[in-house]
């Protein structure tokens, strides 16, 4: 499955809010899509980055990062129901890790289950979470 990963700074475009909040409606962490983009606008505010999986113009996979200083903690991972179990989360982490290293992040800390299986997986696993 051919996806892009593209870094989001902010939310102001339509259709961009409109696919994260509908991929974000059924997440555990949220109540609905709505709640996720509310707090999601405030992280984006501070000190996170959303990256977004992309297919055909479509987002079909997100994750927060959270950076501080060399470490980044990666967080509400989501992949839209039809494209689970495609690999779309590790592609999506193992382009994110990418990403950070180049602005000088060189620890990853997960924030769910998921992402330290992709943390594992990739090689990217913080020492401290072994």
């Amino acid at each position: 499955m051919p996806i892009q990963v593209q870094a989001v700074t902010d939310v102001k475009n339509a259709v961009i809010r409109n696919q994260i909040e509908r991929l974000y409606e059924n997440s555990p962490e949220f109540a609905d899509g709505q709640q996720a983009i509310v707090q999601l606008e405030q992280a984006l505010k501070e000190d996170t980055v959303l990256y977004v999986a992309i297919f055909n113009d479509k987002i079909i996979g997100a994750v927060w990062c959270q950076r501080t200083d060399q470490s980044s903690l990666l967080d509400y991972v989501v992949v839209h129901p039809a494209n689970r179990d495609r690999g779309v989360a590790e592609r999506l982490v193992t382009e994110l890790c990418h990403f950070e290293e180049i602005q000088g992040v060189t620890q990853f800390q997960p924030g769910c289950g998921v992402i330290h299986r992709c943390l594992q997986n990739i090689g990217k696993l913080s020492n401290e979470n072994h």
